[in-house]
């Protein structure tokens, strides 16, 4: 009986949020490492309740609102998008069961005004693989795939292996120290190595200390994110610190993000 009426109370709540709209969107930049330059942002989710982002998702699915919940925020994270730089990306954190459900994403989608690149985590579970490659391959070129929290999750790599996304986000616990712990520096450089022959771009998530930047650059890691680089902020904040000139400069810089060049392997 108290199971049911913590999940009732819970339900009540994710309902709540999503007819209020009671949360907002901010977007944190991706930052090319070699010349500091913002090549991309990462839409986030604020609730106005203060609950954490990945505890009030995990709610809704447990309530069965996770799809529910994840559309209406995708929804206000592309409106407000608007505001930032014309043809910029923009990175949109998706659950796999949204993933595959190709209708309901294209609409969400709608007429795309900027490159896509669609986020999960590597700590999702996935039954099988072969939709979400066809879902990918229906929603375009101009939609891209990236496997977030990479090296952190229980997957045990195999979303990276399975999926060949075009980016590879590697976890903050591997970046946070970085630049004093080889442990960290060795796995960090393990995965730019496994993203050079696979044909993915690394970004490093969680960069807090100059130090911790400049290592990762010295690994071969090009792109990042963390308070370093630039907090989460909303749109209309990014569009008056850019301003009208930077605007232009980045629309021009990132039109087309980077891709890895995959290198030699051996032969058998």
């Amino acid at each position: 009986v108290a199971d049911r009426v913590r999940r009732a109370e819970a339900r009540r709540r994710i309902e709540a949020t999503i007819a209020s709209k009671a949360f907002r969107p901010v977007f944190q930049p991706v930052v090319d490492l070699s010349n500091g330059a913002v090549v991309g942002f990462e839409a986030l989710t604020r609730f106005r309740d203060g609950c954490r982002p990945d505890l009030m998702f995990a709610t809704a699915l447990d309530c069965g609102l996770g799809s529910e919940l994840e559309l209406v925020t995708l929804e206000a994270a592309l409106g407000d998008a608007r505001l930032l730089p014309p043809g910029i990306p923009l990175s949109l954190n998706v659950s796999p069961r949204l993933l595959v459900d190709v209708e309901k994403l294209r609409a969400v989608l709608g007429e795309r005004l900027r490159p896509i690149v669609l986020e999960i985590t590597e700590h999702d579970v996935i039954g099988a693989y072969a939709p979400l490659h066809e879902a990918m391959a229906s929603l375009g070129p101009g939609v891209r795939l990236a496997v977030d929290d990479a090296g952190a999750g229980v997957a045990n790599f195999s979303h990276l292996v399975e999926l060949r996304p075009d980016f590879v986000k590697i976890d903050a616990s591997l970046i946070r120290g970085v630049d004093t712990d080889i442990s960290r520096a060795a796995l960090v450089a393990g995965l730019v190595h496994f993203a050079a022959v696979a044909g993915s771009l690394v970004i490093a998530e969680g960069i807090e200390t100059e130090g911790e930047r400049a290592r990762v650059a010295e690994l071969g890691v090009r792109l990042g994110q963390g308070y370093l680089l630039g907090r989460p902020a909303a749109a209309q904040t990014w569009k008056a610190t850019l301003g009208p000139g930077a605007t232009r400069a980045a629309a021009s810089r990132t039109r087309r993000w980077p891709r890895a060049s995959p290198i030699a392997t051996p032969s058998n």
